[in-house]
């Protein structure tokens, strides 16, 4: 996981967290959660915030917040568009900027990677699963931990659906030999004196 990085999650459990500061997210009136009103929304709204000139280094952090900022939301955009419906909504972690604007620093995408009840569809799941977890140009590790967990449900999975199959071909051989002995057998005892030939 970079500094900033955006993670996938496994149902639940994220594909990485990164922990930043946590800034209290805004409501659309500019009103903390708390109702309290953001002194930077204040500000915009007077007219004050035009006037703010930034240093130098402030200006150059904000470039870079506002980088990590598109960076995170593509990283997460690609891990929903690749999940499909086994992928959630993204949630972000922000950071304020020195100009008083929230950035996406870090963020996730809760996946199921829960097995279903069919080997086969556990095995295409889990197929989507790496794909969403490997879907950005940039995984981070937990979204590499995340793809091998889905590459270890899949080979379980496909053992599991090996077993089923070689169980049902097996019982299935088994009564076709029986049935080919009882034919066999009752031709031998019609006195047609034809045997069942394969």
């Amino acid at each position: 996981m970079r500094a900033v990085a955006a993670d996938l999650s496994i149902s639940s459990p994220s594909v990485g967290t990164y922990s930043t500061p946590r800034s209290v997210p805004l409501r659309r009136d500019g009103k903390d959660a708390s109702g309290a009103q953001d002194s930077g929304a204040q500000d915009a709204k007077s007219g004050s915030a035009d006037s703010v000139t930034l240093s130098d280094a402030a200006r150059q952090q904000v470039q870079k917040l506002k980088q990590a900022d598109t960076s995170v939301r593509q990283h997460e955009a690609a891990h929903q568009a690749a999940g499909g419906a086994h992928a959630g909504g993204a949630s972000f972690t922000f950071t304020r900027g020195p100009d008083g604007k929230n950035y996406a620093t870090a963020g996730e995408v809760p996946i199921d990677v829960s097995a279903e009840t069919e080997p086969a569809a556990t095995v295409a799941k889990m197929e989507q699963v790496k794909a969403a977890a490997l879907a950005p140009a940039d995984p981070s590790p937990q979204d590499l931990r995340v793809a091998a967990q889905a590459d270890a449900a899949k080979l379980q999975a496909q053992s599991d659906q090996r077993r089923q199959g070689g169980d049902t071909a097996s019982s299935r051989a088994a009564a076709a030999y029986g049935a080919a002995q009882a034919l066999g057998t009752a031709g031998r005892n019609s006195g047609t004196g034809k045997g069942l030939t394969v």
